[in-house]
């Protein structure tokens, strides 16, 4: 009896093997598949002179594996199966390197960033956002990962209007599927510890996107008030990061809403239309994938 288990074992345990042979076979032909495409890519002088990272197709791919694996294979863990090897598949196309906010108080933005490009992808430690900004300047980055703005970060003003002097913009939100990294929430447990990459790449819709605002208006405006418009405006909003300064002159936010930006910044815009002359600002900072949501996510 005993025997005859052993030999059933030692039968599954060669199908395994089998089936990891197979995984393997096929992760070689799609790497093929990706130097043709690479290859394709290159007799376009256009398509080589920019990154091979698309966020919004590598969104789509996701998204469709993470709905065929469906619970049997956990999103979370598909999630971070493929961004491994799409970080590394990518690099083989255009090499690329990542500048990362090294900011002790926010440590899950170097997490995040490291599980969402993978373990090849070389990771540059910055002090500061500006520092950041100067190494993709120089060629030394292509991307800059920046914790998610909370309603405390007030340097993210100074970023968000950076931003719309340069051809960066928002390209991803991070985690795109929030399990796969242990990213918590904030001291006071209001909001979610993501984080946001910038990047100057082509805007691209994923059929499940979100985009990013800077808004700015005077000082007596509320943030229900703020809200309350929205709401009433037909726009679906997802995060409103008030930027709180010690001594402001007027008020900045950070308004993250579904849809493309077109779409988005036109149901805004007429969402604000009562304020008049109130609002002094309302400029697109990037549309992005929304990242995957799992039933521990939803709602």
């Amino acid at each position: 009896m005993v025997d005859s288990a052993l030999d059933e074992l030692a039968r599954w345990r060669t199908e395994v093997d089998r089936i990891d042979d197979a995984v393997i076979d096929l992760l070689l032909e799609r790497l093929a598949v990706v130097h043709r495409i690479g290859e394709l890519k290159a007799r376009d002088q256009a398509a080589v002179a920019g990154m091979a990272l698309r966020p919004a197709r590598e969104a789509q791919i996701i998204r469709r594996l993470a709905a065929k694996a469906g619970p049997d294979l956990p999103a979370p863990a598909v999630t971070r199966m493929w961004r491994e090897l799409l970080g590394a598949t990518t690099r083989l196309q255009t090499p690329f390197n990542v500048a990362v906010l090294a900011d002790p108080t926010a440590p899950h933005a170097w997490a995040l960033a490291h599980d969402h490009f993978g373990a090849l992808t070389p990771l540059l430690a910055v002090e500061t956002a500006q520092q950041g900004f100067r190494l993709i300047g120089a060629g030394e980055a292509e991307l800059l990962v920046l914790p998610a703005p909370l309603d405390d970060s007030y340097w993210w003003q100074r970023v968000a209007l950076t931003l719309l002097d340069s051809p960066l913009r928002i390209v991803s939100r991070l985690p795109f599927c929030a399990p796969f990294c242990t990213d918590g929430t904030s001291d006071d447990g209001d909001q979610p510890l993501g984080a946001l990459v910038l990047g100057a790449l082509p805007e691209e819709p994923s059929g499940a996107d979100l985009t990013m605002l800077a808004l700015e208006t005077d000082l007596d405006l509320s943030r229900a008030r703020l809200r309350d418009l929205i709401e009433a405006g037909g726009v679906e909003l997802v995060e409103l990061a008030s930027l709180r300064d010690l001594e402001p002159e007027t008020a900045f936010h950070l308004v993250e809403v579904e849809g493309m930006a077109e779409p988005a910044l036109s149901g805004l815009q007429q969402a604000f239309a009562p304020l008049r002359d109130r609002v002094l600002r309302l400029e697109v900072l990037g549309s992005y994938p929304r990242p995957l949501q799992t039933d521990s996510t939803a709602g």
